[in-house]
């Protein structure tokens, strides 16, 4: 499924974030995994999404805080808050809470690219 999902994907254009990174990072440890990562990256030219600065640090933790109950990721607030600012960004997860629980910082439902 997912691996079908890449190469309709692929053609579109994708683009990720510094926090996506960092916790792919963490569930692949070792070095021949992070290199077929960083493989993957280049060869889809997948662009990073600016996610720095005070004004975004704060939108994140502010989301953070909004869904605290529910425990959420650095990662996951990144990708909401993100799509808070970049409308045309879908994403692309299989993670049940953008459906059911994840918002925009503005209450919106986050636009998903994929729906299972």
């Amino acid at each position: 499924m997912a691996l079908g999902h890449l190469s309709q994907f692929a053609r579109e254009g994708l683009c990720t974030c510094e926090a996506v990174l960092m916790e792919a990072c963490f569930h692949l440890p070792h070095q021949s995994q992070r290199e077929r990562l960083r493989a993957l990256l280049h060869e889809l030219d997948i662009e990073s999404l600016p996610t720095h600065g005070l004004d975004f640090q704060a939108d994140v933790f502010a989301w953070l805080l909004k869904y605290a109950d529910h425990e959420p990721d650095w990662a996951d607030s990144c990708i909401a808050v993100l799509c808070g600012r970049r409308p045309r960004v879908k994403v692309w997860t299989y993670d049940h809470e953008f459906r059911t629980t994840w918002r925009k910082p503005d209450g919106k439902s986050i636009p998903l690219a994929v729906r299972v």
